[in-house]
């Protein structure tokens, strides 16, 4: 969650209107009190930098010598812009949030390199490419690296990362080089563009240290944000994945109870049953668990214009949740999911057969990376899929698996034989 600074309070008044028109009013604004002096906005800077939520503060182009006087105050995660016109306010209201959303996707994206570690920074000067839509992950692990070069023929080392754009096209970087442009495009074979071999060592060990701070800074804010439900009874729809997993560690840190629902679908992803209940033991969570048949001798298998599996998914999950009192759903979704995700507010109320159900959202800016190493800060392994080189998890049907997941799921065993034969009636 993100506190945005301007200097005045017309300027704050502007940036309020974008908050509740785009975010349903869940950032932060403050205004430094229309001084034009460092010592005129000191007091007023000290209040707003205590707020727990990251700090991005705009200023005009009149105002630069100001905001460099608060650059040398500043620590921790924050990111400073001073735009093109004279005063914040002057700026026309889309061009103001799409200066939002490009400064949010730097939280996510931006990256320095180390010796043998990556620093997250929105700074960003590994000059990663920055869009509202894309992510960051890291690829890790023995296996993810015999895996790649055993279907592939790429070796990306035991630890990269990688930048993850539209159309399921990644970008492989080791160290501070650039080492593969991969696409994975759904219906399309995984196709290597291009390959660079320029390994280093990266060590995991000391980007988990490197980027604590940082992260800690995130999980304080996302806390923050959690306890305007703390009268609530805290419910996690958990799959196993990691953005459910993170999101649950988090809600196990505001609400004295919490309830983890596993909506286990027929065909799901393998190791989760073993990996939820080891979790959920650690974690000392409510966990219950709820089995959904897919009969796809009825339906056919799921496709993307028919995603009947979807809808009995979240039927399950709302019954589920009709037993539970005054609930509020805390979901693990991340803009960097999708462009449809990114435009939802962190805070969004849906009508069901049972009632208004509303969600929340405390990793909503948070990357791929960035969950990766608070899952492992916080004790915790990912799901097993991950180090084999799975991005995201879902069923071993699913209409969006790109033929990389496919080529994963049948090299170990996993991929059901109708989907190898597309005989429906050998399920």
């Amino acid at each position: 969650m993100f506190n945005i600074i301007v200097r005045a309070r017309k300027d704050a008044k502007a940036i309020q209107y974008i908050n509740e028109r785009n975010y349903g009013g869940y950032l932060r604004v403050s205004s430094l009190g229309g001084g034009r002096r460092f010592e005129e906005v000191e007091d007023n800077l000290h209040d707003a930098l205590s707020d727990p939520y990251i700090p991005i503060l705009l200023f005009g182009e009149k105002e630069k010598e100001l905001a460099k006087d608060i650059a040398n105050e500043l620590e921790g995660p924050y990111f400073i812009r001073v735009l093109r016109t004279k005063r914040v306010r002057n700026m026309r209201v889309d061009e103001l949030y799409s200066h939002i959303e490009e400064i949010k996707a730097r939280f996510r994206l931006g990256v320095a390199w180390d010796a043998d570690h990556y620093i997250f920074t929105p700074n960003n000067p590994l000059g990663l490419e920055i869009n509202p839509d894309y992510d960051l992950y890291f690829a890790m692990g023995e296996d993810f690296r015999k895996n790649m070069v055993d279907l592939l023929g790429l070796d990306p080392g035991d630890v990269s990362l990688v930048l993850r754009k539209t159309m399921n096209i990644e970008e492989y970087y080791s160290g501070p080089n650039k080492i593969a442009e991969i696409s994975k495009v759904l219906g399309q074979p995984t196709e290597i563009k291009w390959r660079a071999p320029a390994l280093e060592e990266v060590s995991l060990k000391e980007t988990i240290k490197a980027n604590e701070n940082y992260i800690n800074a995130f999980e304080k804010a996302s806390i923050s944000f959690l306890r305007n439900f703390a009268d609530r009874t805290a419910v996690v729809p958990w799959s196993g994945g990691k953005d459910s997993t993170a999101t649950l560690i988090l809600a196990s840190k505001v609400f004295d109870e919490v309830t983890a629902i596993y909506v286990r679908m027929e065909y799901e992803m393998p190791l989760t049953d073993e990996y939820v209940e080891e979790v959920a033991k650690k974690l000392g969570i409510n966990l219950v668990k709820v089995n959904v048949p897919m009969p796809i001798h009825k339906y056919g298998l799921p496709t993307h214009t028919n995603r009947w599996c979807t809808k009995m998914k979240v039927e399950a999950l709302y019954n589920a949740v009709r037993e539970i009192e005054n609930p509020i759903l805390i979901v693990g979704d991340r803009d960097a999911e999708s462009a449809k995700r990114r435009l939802k507010p962190p805070v969004v109320t849906r009508k069901t057969p049972l009632g208004e159900i509303t969600e929340v959202m405390p990793i909503k800016f948070w990357s791929g990376a960035m969950v990766q190493l608070y899952i492992l800060m916080n004790g915790f392994e990912l799901h097993p899929l991950y180090y084999q080189g799975f991005y995201r998890l879902g069923c071993t049907i699913c209409p969006s698996l790109a033929q990389w997941e496919i080529d994963l799921l049948s090299k170990l065993g996993y991929l059901p034989k109708f989907m190898k034969e597309g005989k429906i009636n050998d399920a």
